[in-house]
């Protein structure tokens, strides 16, 4: 930990009245009396004070404090009639898992990390609560009972392997555990009483030279659990804030060690001469792999804040913002998603990207905002979540992608493997295999059990505490949020439409603060009717409301005006924005099914055995043209009408009602490895007539170009 510098003792008093061996007395007496009072400040005040996690600059709220609404109610309530709410039903990964078996010792999982099941249940707790869905409760509680039946008498939690015990699954577990004593208090006794003898094996362990995290088997694991180490401490840090107890000093201990005891700190990686902005070697065998990853990557994002609250190391608020700074600027996509074809590379429009990374990346922005409380997470929380996650998953949420490209104008199974003919990467994902094919499990099963936090989490973390007197709108959407001051709904089509109309319910005065997004449009936005009344601060983007008191119940219609803009992506393309939408060419929509396929058997006829004929795996592909160059000077929006209503689902293909119209031409452009559109020629010359093409939300656009060269008319 980081301690500040421990008072001296206070200089010897040299003034008295009775002496003894050249000191009077009352010198004695002052002396001595100092030196009580500095160890009681050393051991006792000096702990207290550094044993105190740093607040939150938003406090977030218990999980079912807030619910959806509107458009995003539908998307969750789709999820939940998908394929997250029936994975339990038949998937073996989750309802067959080493976690329901004593000691692991049965059931499968798809690696020996044991993160399946764990992944799962992050994402249903919150899912099942927020939709109050009886159904799915009754799944996660199943779960629930039944992992922690089967906690070891010395508190390991989950399934042990001969070699050794590994910390890291237990990470998503725990998040999804106290999700659960949040939205439903009859489970606190056997979770935290669960959680505290897991705590007191863990420090044992990590006392015995880092024993399943410093040391693990394979040697592999380690790493995984360290670059994650901070979603453990999460976890650690809930129970010290909200079941304080005799064991906190243990907690902090196992804070200390596990921060400690990592070789891999994301502030160490975020460091001038060390970060690469260009990867020369995107293969396992970098020692900077563990970094490079792309979920690792969007896990590790909040792990400076995290480690700050414990450690008062303000340096790591400048440590998080470069963090992200520089992870999107050097491997960023236009959709806010971080570009990891498995491993982070460039900015090339043909790498790809995890759904996984997508829905920790949108995780961790919110969390920074809460703890940090800067406008632009929050911007880049919205921007992956009502992009980057809706596009990978098909409109009925059967079916998603393991990987999405920035430019993919087609997502077929691409029936060889691709190398680099003059160097050592070699294309796994995007380039080859099943990976952009929408399916039950293409490429590999992680992001089947972990994408449904994505939603839930975004809704829990939508609303926080400002003080003792607030409520902040941080994640800007329909929900209804309910405090003891305060009841509050917000009607809203966001971000497909810019209005949002709040009815407040409180029967004592508070402050309501409603975030502005940093590319509002001053002249255009109005709060209560009154244009250009916003004054946003200029950290946090919120603009404070004061509710007065009394019994009554209020409307607020706020509006933020927004202009289309175009931000320069590399190759000399554009990606073009409404809001925080982005918008992509329209390739069209073609597309052939089947039954859907084992991810280490992606060829053959697939599994016709499965109970819900709605899995199924889907190959898309483009029937517009693709090789498009624009004229951004001719970009012309078209919103929604004023009775138009939201479809649900509303990330279907065809299914929003906004697009943006534009002129251009095709271009000669040639592909990548033969497999994806490469990158885009210097030579911009038209190929064909002039023509007006159409621009549709990113999330909608399951086959898509949204980096786009420019031409000029």
């Amino acid at each position: 930990m980081v301690f500040d510098r421990l008072k001296p003792l206070p200089p010897l008093p040299t003034t008295g009245t009775t002496r003894r061996r050249g000191y009077t007395v009352d010198t004695m007496v002052a002396f001595a009396a100092a030196v009580v009072l500095t160890y009681l400040y050393v051991t006792v005040i000096r702990a207290a004070q550094s044993q105190t996690l740093l607040p939150w600059t938003f406090s977030p709220l218990p999980v079912g404090s807030v619910l959806p609404k509107g458009w995003i109610l539908g998307e969750m309530q789709t999820m939940a009639e998908g394929l997250a709410g029936h994975e339990h039903d038949f998937y073996v990964y989750v309802n067959e898992s080493r976690w329901l078996y004593p000691q692991g010792e049965g059931g499968v999982d798809y690696s020996d990390l044991n993160e399946a099941l764990p992944y799962w249940f992050n994402g249903l707790v919150p899912l099942a609560y927020l939709l109050d869905d009886a159904r799915l409760k009754g799944q996660v509680h199943s779960v629930a009972e039944t992992v922690l039946s089967l906690q070891t008498e010395d508190g390991w939690l989950g399934p042990e392997k001969p070699e050794g015990r590994n910390f890291w699954a237990r990470a998503p577990m725990f998040l999804g555990l106290t999700q659960l004593v949040e939205a439903n208090s009859t489970w606190e006794e056997p979770v935290i009483g669960a959680l505290r003898k897991f705590m007191g094996l863990a420090n044992k362990m990590l006392h015995n030279n880092g024993e399943g995290h410093a040391i693990c088997p394979p040697a592999f694991e380690c790493y995984w659990g360290q670059t994650r180490a901070h979603d453990l401490i999460i976890s650690i840090q809930w129970l010290l804030e909200k079941y304080p107890s005799s064991q906190d000093t243990l907690l902090w201990d196992n804070m200390d060690m596990l921060y400690g005891l990592s070789k891999y700190k994301w502030v160490d990686f975020y460091q001038p001469g060390v970060y690469p902005r260009v990867v020369a070697d995107p293969t396992t065998s970098n020692p900077q792999f563990p970094y490079l990853h792309g979920v690792n990557a969007g896990q590790g994002l909040k792990a400076s804040a995290v480690v700050r609250r414990f450690s008062h190391d303000e340096s790591l608020v400048e440590a998080s913002m470069r963090a992200v700074n520089w992870t999107f600027q050097y491997h960023g996509a236009p959709s806010g998603t971080i570009l990891g074809d498995e491993i982070e590379r460039d900015l090339a429009p043909y790498m790809g990207s995890e759904l996984c990374t997508a829905v920790e990346t949108g995780y961790s922005l919110a969390y920074l905002y809460h703890a940090l409380g800067t406008n632009y997470y929050a911007d880049r929380a919205e921007l992956v979540i009502y992009n980057a996650m809706p596009v990978m998953m098909t409109g009925d949420m059967w079916a998603h992608q393991y990987m999405d490209q920035p430019n993919g104008p087609w997502a077929t199974f691409n029936k060889k493997d691709i190398t680099q003919p003059n160097g050592p990467y070699l294309f796994t994902t995007a380039h080859s295999g099943a990976a952009t094919t929408f399916g039950l499990e293409p490429q590999y099963p992680c992001c089947t059990v972990n994408h449904p936090q994505g939603y839930p989490k975004f809704v829990t973390h939508s609303w926080g505490l400002v003080g003792d007197n607030g409520l902040a709108h941080i994640l800007l959407g329909p929900s209804k949020v309910e405090t003891s001051f305060a009841t509050i709904e917000c009607d809203t089509a966001y971000p497909f439409d810019n209005t949002l109309t709040y009815t407040i319910t409180s029967d004592k005065g508070f402050d309501l603060f409603v975030r502005v997004p940093s590319w509002y449009d001053p002249d255009k936005s109005s709060i209560g009717g009154r244009v250009s009344a916003l004054q946003p601060d200029a950290e946090t983007g919120l603009h404070k409301i004061s509710i007065p008191s009394g019994t009554i119940t209020a409307t607020v219609t706020y509006k933020i005006g927004a202009t289309i803009r175009t931000e320069p992506r590399a190759n000399n393309t554009v990606a073009v924005y409404y809001g925080n939408l982005l918008y992509a060419l329209d390739v069209g929509f073609t597309n052939e099914s089947s039954y859907p396929h084992a991810y280490y058997e992606s060829q053959g006829p697939g599994l016709d055995y499965l109970p819900f004929p709605q899995a199924r795996d889907y190959y898309v592909s483009w029937s517009k043209p693709w090789s498009v160059a624009i004229d951004p000077s001719t970009l012309q929006y078209f919103g929604m009408g004023q009775d138009a209503a939201l479809p649900k689902p509303i990330f279907e293909y065809g299914a929003p009602p906004t697009y943006i119209s534009v002129q251009g031409c095709e271009i000669a452009w040639a592909l990548h490895l033969g497999a994806a559109p490469g990158l885009v020629p210097a030579n911009r010359t038209c190929v064909g007539e002039k023509n007006t093409y159409k621009l549709i939300p990113y999330g909608s656009a399951k086959v898509h170009m949204s980096e786009l060269p420019t031409v000029s008319f």
